[in-house]
């Protein structure tokens, strides 16, 4: 079982890394926490927490999902957690694709970019347009970046649920790599 703050040690021993399809039941499992809870609090944490891989599967969706968050009209909590679930079904429906990734990627260069030297930005940006012509892969890419987010401390990023599925090169999450480095 996966827990809010992270695998546990016994948690995937022997399990192949998680899919795409892992982490959006991971997401709709962590919803379902949050529609348990019914606070606007959880429900901003949650939109936060899980934007990046949201808007790997439809930009216009995860607009409309920030809109019912924002909570403009001043409805009722669980009118707004009602109205969020059903948006947030529908983007998790559609497919992402490698421009809408390409477009995350560079969301997640936009938070760190300016701390970088020239070749390591470099390296970054060779690296996203190598993932848009098919040439790497997601998970080399995010490999990259990934440690960069823990390096600037930028939590809003580490805290990302997009982190879980590409977390190192091989395309496995970051659930292998961290049985990996903690054998039981």
């Amino acid at each position: 079982m996966i827990t809010s703050s992270g695998p546990s040690q016994n948690a995937f021993s022997g399990m192949p890394a998680l899919t795409e399809n892992d982490i959006i039941e991971y997401v709709k499992e962590r919803f379902e926490e949050v529609k348990q809870d019914c606070t606007m609090g959880n429900l901003v944490t949650f939109h936060s927490n899980n934007k990046y891989l949201l808007l790997a599967h439809n930009q216009e969706k995860v607009n409309a999902l920030g809109n019912i968050v924002a909570n403009h009209k001043k409805i009722k909590t669980a009118e707004v957690i009602y109205n969020y679930e059903n948006c947030l079904i529908e983007t998790l429906n559609c497919t992402p694709t490698v421009k809408t990734h390409t477009n995350v990627l560079m969301h997640i260069f936009g938070f760190f970019g300016k701390f970088l030297n020239q070749k390591e930005k470099k390296t970054i940006l060779r690296l996203i347009k190598q993932y848009r012509k098919n040439q790497v892969n997601l998970g080399q890419v995010l490999d990259k970046i990934e440690p960069i987010t823990y390096q600037f401390n930028n939590m809003y990023l580490v805290s990302q649920t997009y982190f879980l599925l590409y977390a190192d090169s091989n395309n496995d999450s970051i659930f292998e790599k961290y049985e990996n480095s903690h054998p039981l």
